[in-house]
């Protein structure tokens, strides 16, 4: 949808247009209904005019009114592509289009809705070749002020060609708003501050932040009270004063934005936060930064993700944006953040240099996707989708499955389920057991089973020594303990359990997955022989350390591409660390961080991947990293254990 800055402009285009006849009580004839619907359109209350055109789509189904039929179609449309139906609402535009623009004087207002419509459902699918040609055809059926909304769309979509096309008609915008009499402060300052972001990202950030101070100004300067226009200014000012080398103001424009100041608890991190890849593939460098706006729903979806801010190009904006519209919340965690901070939501982006690392899980994860589709149950289409979109369609199968008596398709979603880390533990706790009770009715292989008793060892917690304390129940299950893939994952999940593990409890466990029957090349087994020789080296035998590291196989910077990640010895997350600055605003928030470690257990090369707010928690961050220890590692040549490691340290002030 449009952004904060464009609500208003849409407003006031609206306003040009004859209002539509009240609607009556009970519309009885063809033309009540349509005025009532057109009513309901004209007021942007899509919900109750989509009744009234659905209704209205099946009382004309046989109409010979071309010109009655594409409007229907049209405004409907148009109503499905606002409430986030895109692929519906875009389809049924495309069927009204032709009649009515064989009529375009008549229906010029229509048209150019229509037209902005579809550039904003294919800017929202990150098509912005398409969006920006709707936008286009938009500005070419506009006039006087209705250019403006055109206008602002198209810099909006341009803004990182850097051709000259995005500050040109963000000019045009301004200056068409600025001779206009009867448009208020408010909306002048709206379309100069997206004047000036095209400015940011131009590099002039000096004329930016000129600009956007008087726009600050137009809407009443700083103060407690604000909606999404004002906020957005704010942020943008947040954005050029940091740029300008003003850190100080910086920090009071985000401030005032409230970014980072909720009054119940911090903006919560999503719990699928995949970060676009550095490298060929996306032509990200690891030096770019962005900074990308998205509003989250009730639902843990992201949806009316838009780039505000990139060192990079279009491509670079793009590859951002796109990472965040695949994040996905807890709906519990977003419900838990104040609906108006969540409209707009920023976070500051940077490329991953992190390859994928294997899961101590994977062998039995590989065992469990194998066995379910030897029994006819492939993985269904909606996985593909981000967690949130996926969540309710994965319950829905849950509930056609167990309705049909298809255990199979029931295991596979269940555990989808689990894995998405979105269910929360009231609702968890049932669905494993019933999962458990489906693979004995099944005879499903042990692995299977165990893999519902892991999950059921997280969901079961509320800390992480419960966790640990849940695996060794596992463990001692004896159709666990039987099973050599069963026995090495859950032996090999507490072996890497971190500090709570003791040495001589991580030694037995290692040494039992060395010797269960499973292959010497298995993952876990290669697995258990580098902890083996890490083992060996604390201890002080390095000649055992180097015949455990032998067997492998593997070369020193094999093994830290998918070595486990060392525990930790001594964190360097204390609450001395916590930025002074953002202490003294009150500032809350995240920042995830990317690092590789060392064989001595230093850290190196961390960089802050994530962030919010934008440019407030990164720095501190990097040097909780910097300050901490993880256990040694054996490396012959004294190399990197561990590379592309990742963690999210949260800051929250006591309440």
């Amino acid at each position: 949808m449009l952004d904060p800055i464009l609500y208003g402009l849409m407003a006031l285009a609206q306003a040009t247009t004859p209002a539509q006849p009240a609607a009556p009580a009970k519309p009885q004839t063809l033309q009540a209904q349509f005025d009532a619907a057109n009513a309901a359109y004209s007021t942007r209350n899509c919900a109750e005019a989509l009744k009234l055109y659905e209704a209205l789509e099946r009382r004309t189904a046989t109409s010979k009114n071309p010109l009655l039929t594409g409007a229907i179609a049209l405004r409907s449309g148009i109503c499905r592509v606002r409430q986030g139906e895109r692929e519906a609402g875009v389809a049924a535009i495309r069927r009204g289009l032709p009649a009515l623009a064989s009529r375009p004087d008549e229906f010029r207002a229509d048209l150019g809705a229509a037209h902005l419509a579809l550039g904003e459902a294919a800017y929202d699918a990150f098509d912005y070749d398409a969006a920006a040609a709707s936008f286009k055809s938009a500005l070419d059926l506009a006039k006087g002020i209705d250019r403006v909304v055109p206008l602002l769309a198209l810099a909006r979509t341009l803004s990182f060609d850097h051709d000259g096309r995005a500050l040109a008609y963000a000019e045009e915008a301004r200056k068409l708003t600025e001779s206009e009499p009867n448009i208020d402060k408010a909306t002048v300052a709206a379309v100069q501050t997206r004047y000036a972001r095209v400015l940011l990202n131009e590099g002039r950030t000096a004329d930016a932040y000129t600009v956007l101070k008087d726009s600050l100004k137009k809407q009443g300067g700083l103060d407690d009270r604000v909606n999404l226009s004002e906020v957005a200014t704010r942020a943008d000012l947040a954005q050029a004063a940091l740029l300008n080398g003003d850190r100080e103001r910086a920090r009071t424009y985000l401030a005032y934005t409230g970014a980072g100041r909720l009054e119940k608890a911090p903006f919560a991190g999503a719990r699928q936060m995949d970060l676009p890849a550095c490298g060929a593939a996306t032509g990200l460098k690891p030096a770019e930064v962005a900074v990308v706006e998205f509003s989250l729903g009730d639902d843990g979806i992201v949806r009316n993700v838009a780039p505000i801010y990139t060192t990079g190009n279009r491509a670079a904006a793009l590859a951002f944006a796109r990472a965040v519209g695949d994040w996905s919340w807890q709906p519990e965690d977003a419900t838990a953040i104040p609906a108006f901070w969540r409209q707009s939501a920023r976070v500051e982006l940077r490329c991953s240099t992190a390859a994928e690392r294997p899961s101590i899980t994977q062998p039995i994860d590989d065992a469990f996707d194998a066995w379910l589709t030897s029994k006819g149950a492939p993985a269904f289409a909606w996985e593909e989708q981000p967690a949130a979109r996926a969540l309710p369609l994965a319950r829905a199968e849950v509930q056609r499955a167990r309705a049909a008596g298809d255990r199979i398709a029931e295991l596979r979603a269940l555990g989808w389920m689990f894995d998405s880390r979105l269910v929360n533990a009231e609702e968890a706790r049932p669905l494993v057991a019933e999962a458990l009770t489906l693979a004995q009715a099944t005879g499903a292989p042990a692995a299977v089973a165990t893999r519902f008793r892991i999950s059921d060892a997280y969901v079961a917690a509320k800390e992480y020594g419960q966790v640990l304390d849940g695996f060794r129940a596992v463990l001692r299950r004896p159709e666990v303990a039987a099973d050599p893939l069963s026995a090495a994952t859950v032996r090999m999940m507490l072996a890497t359990g971190g500090s709570q593990v003791r040495t001589a409890e991580r030694t037995q466990l290692t040494d039992a997955v060395l010797a269960s029957p499973l292959p010497d090349t298995h993952p876990l087994k290669v697995a258990a022989l580098l902890n083996r020789a890490d083992l060996s080296a604390q201890s002080g035998d390095t000649a055992a350390a180097q015949a455990a590291f032998d067997r492998t196989g593997l070369s020193s910077d094999q093994c830290a591409l998918i070595a486990p990640t060392p525990a930790i010895a001594k964190s360097g997350a204390t609450s001395s660390r916590y930025p002074q600055e953002a202490l003294q605003m009150g500032f809350e928030g995240w920042a995830k961080v990317e690092f590789d470690i060392a064989a001595d257990g230093h850290t190196l090369t961390p960089r802050t991947v994530a962030a919010y707010p934008p440019f407030v928690f990164g720095d501190a961050a990097q040097k909780m990293v910097t300050a901490t220890r993880f256990r040694s590692s054996f490396r012959p040549d004294n190399n990197t254990a561990c590379t592309g490691n990742t963690q999210r340290f949260m800051f929250q002030l006591p309440r």
